[in-house]
């Protein structure tokens, strides 16, 4: 499945890295790993430290949230081509839900440890993919409805 895919197209169809040049876009498909999933594979768990961000090639994914009763609430399903778990590229810290691929997908992978080594080759890049990221995540914030930003100020310790 995940040999057909095109890293580079995938990047720039995101709303995260549509403002990237073709060169921009270039430096950060030589870090993405591609990565194929089984339905049911969680990506990540809620509380796990989060250590990069997920790009939907293929296929979907649930995030979920557990609920006080012990039972998982999805939050949003998504589908290509969207990310997830930005805001672990910026800084470790827990995962405030889970991911599952709901069917068979492909995943693009793009760690922090490895955003870190081209911060020394490709500078710009890196800074343009913080900005990015803030940006994404800040209008993210500011569309959330009034219940949700309290319970992830609750979850985020805030």
């Amino acid at each position: 499945m995940s040999s057909a895919v095109d890293v580079e197209a995938v990047l720039k169809s995101t709303e995260l890295f549509r403002s990237f040049t073709d060169t921009g876009i270039q430096i950060l498909a030589s870090i993405a790993e591609v990565k194929d999933v089984p339905a049911g594979t969680p990506l990540f768990v809620q509380n796990m430290i989060g250590d990069g961000l997920y790009v939907v090639a293929e296929g979907r994914v649930r995030l979920l949230v557990r609920g006080p009763d012990g039972r998982d609430l999805t939050l949003a399903i998504l589908a290509a081509p969207s990310t997830m778990g930005e805001a672990a590229i910026l800084r470790a810290g827990p995962r405030l839900c889970s991911a599952v691929a709901e069917v068979p997908s492909v995943v693009l992978e793009i760690s922090r440890r490895d955003v870190a080594h081209l911060q020394r080759s490709k500078p710009q890049a890196v800074l343009k993919l913080m900005m990015a990221v803030v940006e994404l995540v800040g209008d993210r914030v500011r569309n959330l409805d009034e219940d949700l930003r309290q319970f992830v100020a609750w979850k985020a310790g805030l």
